[in-house]
């Protein structure tokens, strides 16, 4: 069976809960995390098994093996994520 390869965009406490939703997930898995802090990135992905780790959005954007994003960073902070992620077909 082919997984969902996810990415969460953004590791704040919000991403601990979404983390869940994955965690024992038969169709869908976390892939990457990008944060744009570095040890918080090095941590989670360690932590959850991450295949790929990231500290720029852009650079997540464009890699092949993500299928979905979830954008999890501060609100105010959504648009240009959102409009970055729909232009890459994520």
């Amino acid at each position: 069976m082919k997984y969902i390869n996810v990415a969460f965009i953004g590791l704040g406490r919000i991403a601990d809960l979404h983390y869940l939703g994955y965690k024992n997930n038969k169709h869908a898995k976390l892939y990457a995390v990008c944060d744009i802090n570095q040890k918080l990135v090095e941590q989670r992905a360690k932590q959850w098994h991450a295949t790929a780790a990231y500290t720029d959005y852009n650079d997540l954007l464009k890699d092949p093996h993500i299928d979905a994003v979830e954008i999890l960073t501060p609100h105010s902070l959504h648009e240009p994520v959102v409009i970055a992620a729909a232009k890459a077909g994520k």
